[in-house]
């Protein structure tokens, strides 16, 4: 193992700076991600549990961070990626439902035994699809995460090496 580590650490210092400090930023990032999954979210959630049954959330204060450094987006990504490029809508899914007293058009249709009438229908991709699209989502947007923090890192690293930024 210690040779392992001595050989990364000569391996590492031997490339071009600007090298490095992407490797750097791709670490931060999957460090940041690391600690907003396993110590930041679940302290949130444990210090404002009240608020979360009272109002279905956390205050918006505590998604900051995680939405400047660019993490919210990957937590989120089973809103922000649509399953339509993936899947094809082949499932029905009613949206509004009306009893059959009320109205006689549309799909017939009967939810907790009572006799009704879909008024607003619209097709939907397939369930196994729609949870396959989200996890294609979210591996793309933590993939563009990572080379988006390579890439400052990269930057940083490429003024290091030209000499436009110095380490005091």
């Amino acid at each position: 193992m210690k040779f392992f580590l001595a050989s990364c650490k000569k391996w590492f210092l031997a490339q071009k700076l600007w090298l490095r400090g992407g490797i750097i930023g791709a670490v931060v990032c999957v460090a940041l991600f690391l600690f907003y999954t396993f110590i930041f979210f679940p302290i949130i959630n444990n210090l404002y549990e009240e608020d979360i049954e009272s109002y279905g959330r956390t205050p918006t204060w505590t998604t900051t961070i995680p939405l400047l450094t660019g993490h919210l987006f990957v937590f989120f990504s089973h809103d922000l990626a649509p399953s339509s490029l993936l899947c094809k809508s082949t499932e029905p899914m009613c949206l509004r439902w009306e009893s059959a007293e009320l109205t006689s058009s549309g799909v017939p249709m009967v939810i907790d035994g009572q006799v009704g009438y879909c008024v607003d229908q619209v097709m939907v991709p397939a369930e196994s699809c729609a949870e396959l699209s989200e996890q294609v989502g979210f591996w793309m947007f933590a993939l563009l995460l990572i080379l988006i923090y390579f890439g400052l890192g990269a930057a940083i690293g490429g003024s290091m090496q030209k000499g436009k930024f110095k380490i005091i």
